[in-house]
């Protein structure tokens, strides 16, 4: 059982037992990992303040054959992000990455780019007065690096190039269409916000302004990511139910 060292992101972190803790982390290298932190509850010796939620960490741990979890040795802080600054709605859009990074990414395959999303997401996050920037864009990419993003240049069914006009979208369909070719059920996603989804897609995050950024901007065009990571997901998202509430 070789010693493992990685760069990490956690997730979630829970009381497992009575002294241990459960932790969920995304690490660099490995993917999404969950594993034990045996007497952490207890002692702050070896793991101190590096399980807490959306901490940037290395981790020290022992992968044991035919076992789910991982067994943590010990652990470095590197930058600490959970940083809610008495604020409900960022409270919620920060447990929202975490629950979005729970729900999508596989467990135990590299995932590269969403690390370094989830890493520049949490950087902006930590940078900025406006929690909707980020966690859209997190939203935005995170589906497109699911593979569930549709194109947002052409209409799904006559292929007709999308301009200056409205367009609507549908999780379960799949597709934007134009205004001539929609479908029932299907939801308008305005200009402004299908303009904003194709700005954050050719520019990374660090170069986007957030000025403006307030609750109403790109409303819609989350309420439709969230729809096809629960379409897809097959399974509702409680931070988006509490932020709805918050609305």
């Amino acid at each position: 059982m070789p010693l493992v060292s990685c760069e990490a992101i956690v997730l979630r972190s829970h009381a497992f037992g009575e002294a241990d803790q459960l932790v969920s982390f995304l690490a660099r290298e490995h993917g999404r990992l969950r594993g034990v932190a045996p007497n952490a509850r207890r002692s702050q010796r070896r793991f101190g303040a590096a399980l807490q939620s959306l901490s940037h960490v290395r981790f020290w741990f022992y992968e044991r054959a035919h076992h789910d979890l991982v067994r943590l040795s010990e652990s470095e802080l590197l930058e600490p992000f959970w940083d809610a600054r008495g604020d409900y709605d960022r409270t919620l859009a920060l447990n929202q990455v975490a629950e979005l990074a729970e729900v999508l990414l596989p467990e135990r395959e590299p995932v590269e780019k969403s690390f370094r999303l989830l890493l520049a997401t949490l950087e902006a996050f930590k940078a900025s007065d406006s929690v909707w920037l980020p966690l859209t864009y997190f939203q935005l990419w995170s589906v497109r690096l699911a593979g569930w993003l549709p194109s947002l240049d052409h209409c799904g069914r006559c292929r007709r190039l999308l301009e200056s006009e409205p367009v609507y979208v549908s999780a379960v369909r799949g597709h934007l269409c134009c205004r001539k070719c929609r479908q029932p059920g299907m939801a308008l996603l305005t200009e402004a916000d299908w303009r904003s989804a194709r700005e954050m897609l050719a520019q990374p995050l660090g170069r986007l302004s957030s000025e403006g950024w307030e609750r109403q901007r790109a409303a819609e065009l989350r309420r439709f990511l969230l729809d096809v990571v629960e379409y897809h997901g097959e399974r509702k998202l409680t931070t988006r139910e509490l932020l709805d509430a918050k609305a």
